[in-house]
């Protein structure tokens, strides 16, 4: 019994610090890496050419770089980092959608739309975990 025990919590212990890890990998990722995967993504939904990638590219990782700024110099302060976060955001949304064709906008907007109702679901379920 002893051992089944010891067992049971080594594994939840494995899984636990194996989740933390992979949590914490998602938080490090560098403005590059964020850029790299926000413009594949977006070529992959709106068929971007090549120059809506590069100038996409270089305007997410201006912002990316400018956000871990803001996240580093509002660390103690959450609502003035989120605040900062979302006019940067804001921003970036409006810088895209001028990189965009009247189709590939409306399917923008249509992607963003469906994120921002799947948001306030894992929001919710983060402060309720609190």
């Amino acid at each position: 019994m002893k051992n089944l025990l010891a067992s049971v919590l080594i594994l939840f212990a494995t899984i636990t610090i194996s989740h933390a890890q992979d949590r914490g990998r998602m938080q490090q990722r560098n403005p590059e890496d964020m850029a790299k995967m926000q413009t594949e993504r977006l070529t992959k939904e709106l068929n971007l050419s090549q120059s809506q990638q590069d100038s996409i590219y270089k305007y997410v990782l201006a912002t990316a770089t400018e956000q871990r700024k803001v996240f580093q110099e509002n660390n103690n302060d959450r609502q003035a980092a989120m605040k900062a976060m979302q006019e940067l955001r804001q921003k970036q949304d409006l810088k895209i959608k001028s990189f965009l064709n009247e189709e590939q906008t409306k399917k923008y907007e249509e992607i963003q739309k469906q994120r921002m109702q799947q948001r306030p679901n894992r929001g919710e379920g983060r402060r309720g975990n609190n």
